[in-house]
């Protein structure tokens, strides 16, 4: 009797222990919870103040040129859902009082972006079209300007770009949706390694009507980085970002030429160098979320095999507030016949 109670209890410990064991692995394995908190059927609605330029250097030895956009502040709103995210912008009636249009010419920007946001891919897809530039450091050109003068202009300058960012967040425990859409909420600080891949079409196109020649330039960029990102929660729902990305590829770009004396054209390719970094302050509560952006991007590279470099340098500042909806039936409907 004493032998079969011992078997017995051998039979069921053998089979608590086995699952006592898959539920502690399996608590380990489901650290989402205690990470980030999900808004999955919730409609998140951001609306933001943004000011963004993007400058266009070219360096030939002793001849340097910078042309910027003289940009407004944008009203850019996003929509996001699950791991869907897009903007549109619009310009106010009361943000059009530019006061230095004067001295720094006239810009107009349009521009439409999106994102997905998965557990760990992610991808960003921009375009924007930007016409009227100014000429930064005018007073290279002219020994006798002053600050209060206007600068050297070119009003139709059109630059239109296609750009496409994929990418790999390698823990899961970083919520970059937290960060950018706003679906999810970080609750414990985290960092992440974030290889991704850069595309980027654009073209330069100066139209200057009575200009003794007109240059088109098309570019085409594919760049690979690996940066790195941390998410600082500092208390309950206020936190700190961080990131910082080089990058390195190739570039190739068609250059035309158009004068009384014809058409000129010849294309240049070589290696790319491009860093981009992004330093934030936010608050993420259950409804309710604002925050501030700093983006840098700068890339550099030479005109063929020549000493000439040409560059872009862009600088986004955002500051945006926000708030959750409960998601319309249709919506959710739609997205679990679709996804689910």
């Amino acid at each position: 009797m004493k032998r079969i109670t011992r078997w017995l209890l051998y039979i069921i410990i053998s089979g608590i222990v086995p699952i006592s064991l898959q539920a502690q692995i399996k608590l380990h394995r489901l650290p989402d919870s205690v990470y980030l908190e999900k808004f999955d059927d919730w409609f998140v609605i951001k609306p933001s103040i943004v000011n963004t330029s993007e400058a266009l250097i070219a360096k030939t030895g002793n001849y340097n040129i910078v042309l910027e956009p003289n940009t407004n502040e944008i009203v850019r709103t996003y929509f996001n859902y699950q791991f869907i995210s897009f903007y549109i912008d619009y310009v106010p009636h009361s943000l059009l009082t530019n006061t230095d249009d004067v001295q720094k010419g006239s810009t107009k920007i349009s521009t439409l972006g999106g994102s997905i946001n998965t557990r760990h891919w992610f991808a960003d897809f921009n375009f924007s079209h930007t016409k009227g530039y100014y000429v930064q450091n005018t007073k290279d050109f002219r020994a006798d300007w002053r600050d209060s003068d206007p600068y050297l202009q070119v009003p139709d300058l059109h630059v239109t770009s296609y750009d496409a960012t994929i990418g790999y967040n390698t823990n899961s425990h970083l919520s970059l949706p937290a960060s950018v859409s706003q679906t999810e909420r970080q609750l414990k600080s985290a960092g992440a390694f974030l290889p991704k891949t850069v595309f980027r079409y654009y073209i330069v196109d100066d139209r200057t009507p009575t200009a003794n020649s007109n240059e088109k330039s098309k570019n085409i960029q594919a760049l690979f980085g690996a940066g790195y990102q941390y998410t600082f929660v500092l208390k309950s729902s206020v936190y700190l970002v961080g990131a910082f990305t080089p990058a390195f590829g190739y570039i190739h770009t068609s250059v035309q030429n158009k004068s009384a004396s014809g058409v000129y054209r010849f294309t240049q390719r070589g290696p790319i160098y491009q860093w981009d970094g992004k330093f934030g302050l936010g608050y993420n509560s259950h409804r309710f979320f604002a925050g501030t952006y700093l983006t840098a991007v700068s890339a550099k590279y030479s005109q063929g095999l020549t000493s000439a470099e040409n560059g872009n340098a862009n600088l986004f500042f955002q500051l945006f507030v926000g708030f959750r909806i409960k998601a319309p039936k249709f919506i959710s409907n739609s997205y679990n016949k679709i996804f689910k």
